[in-house]
């Protein structure tokens, strides 16, 4: 029997889900010597106002989640230029077992989403010491297009930018 798959909107009941998800892919991370994100780094109360803000996705395996990513209308400090508001910030890209292609159909999809919400560019950044995800992103058709180099707040950050194929907005597109 074929599995159930759906990716679909979070809700609250998601949330341990998410953070266990990303925690767990801090782990893997920092066990691969790989300085990206610290397990617990994701406030619970930041967490649950993004999925209430209707930012968070989730895609589910015969019901467990086992992947997630947050789309975000704006991105500031990181993306400040007049250009903004033509794209979607897509963070917190993170899949149960890296590697076995769930990224990448997460982040296609959530390209679509994007373009269906009338925006002509995917946006997004990793820390910019992290040669591995640079090229998976380059490999996805993503062109690296500066570092920002915040005060301590962040490492330096490598951006990203995808153009997107024209599509109409959908139904409550932005």
């Amino acid at each position: 029997m074929e599995p159930s798959t759906v990716l679909e909107l979070a809700g609250p009941d998601d949330a341990d889900a998410v953070t266990a998800l990303r925690d767990a892919a801090a782990r893997w991370q920092l066990d691969r010597g790989i300085s990206q994100w610290m397990p617990g780094q994701l406030p619970p109360a930041l967490l649950d106002r993004q999925i209430r803000a209707r930012e968070f996705f989730v895609l589910r395996v015969d019901g467990l989640v086992v992947a997630a990513v947050r789309i975000a209308w704006s991105d500031a400090p990181i993306w400040t230029d007049e250009e903004a508001e033509t794209a979607g910030y897509i963070h917190t890209l993170v899949t149960v077992q890296p590697g076995r292609g769930r990224g990448a159909e997460v982040l296609t999809w959530a390209e679509g989403e994007i373009g269906r919400r009338g925006r002509s560019r995917a946006r997004l950044d990793c820390v910019a010491s992290n040669r591995r995800l640079r090229a998976y992103y380059r490999a996805r058709g993503y062109t690296e297009v500066g570092v920002f180099n915040s005060d301590s707040r962040f490492p330096p950050l490598q951006r990203f930018e995808k153009y997107l194929p024209h599509r109409s907005p959908g139904p409550g597109g932005q």
